[in-house]
């Protein structure tokens, strides 16, 4: 199959966000942050307009999914050994020993299983996916694959059929 790709990676697509991985057992990483760089790539057909999607189009959806993240406290929804707790003012997660004690406002839960790079961006994807599909239709984009870099030179990222 002959295919078409475009990728945005602009520095103005990243998130500062604190969280920490379950290994199991009751064992986790410290709390810790990282300042992360999203990325997105389509690929499929040119459209009439001789693109497979506008790079403006796609820039402010995966900028509005990076704003959504920043400056918040990462906790994953879909882990049945992290106990969480959601009050009015107070976010509690408990992990084995582990209790943590986040304001609300600090807190985004995500229906992951672990707050790893790899888990960020399915997690990005299917909210990127999901809103070009509501926007633009996507027509002729055949795959989606989306990165999360934490760090420099550590990087994970996701891809599926669009």
């Amino acid at each position: 199959m002959t295919a078409f790709r475009i990728r945005v990676n602009h520095e103005n697509l990243k998130f500062s966000s604190a969280h920490f991985v379950l290994f199991g057992n009751g064992q986790c990483e410290t709390l810790h942050g990282h300042n992360y760089r999203a990325w997105v790539e389509l690929e499929g057909s040119l459209q009439p307009s001789d693109y497979v999607m506008d790079f403006l189009e796609v820039k402010p959806l995966l900028k509005q999914i990076c704003e959504h993240l920043d400056h918040r406290v990462l906790l994953p929804t879909d882990n049945e050994d992290l106990k969480i707790t959601q009050g009015h003012a107070v976010v509690e997660a408990i992990y084995g020993t582990k209790q943590y004690r986040f304001p609300v406002e600090d807190v985004l839960l995500l229906p992951i299983h672990n707050a790893t790079a790899e888990l960020l961006a399915r997690y990005i994807c299917g909210e990127l996916k999901t809103e070009i599909r509501s926007r633009y239709g996507g027509e002729g984009v055949a795959t989606i694959r989306v990165g999360v870099q934490e760090s420099f030179g550590q990087e994970a990222s996701y891809e599926e059929a669009f």
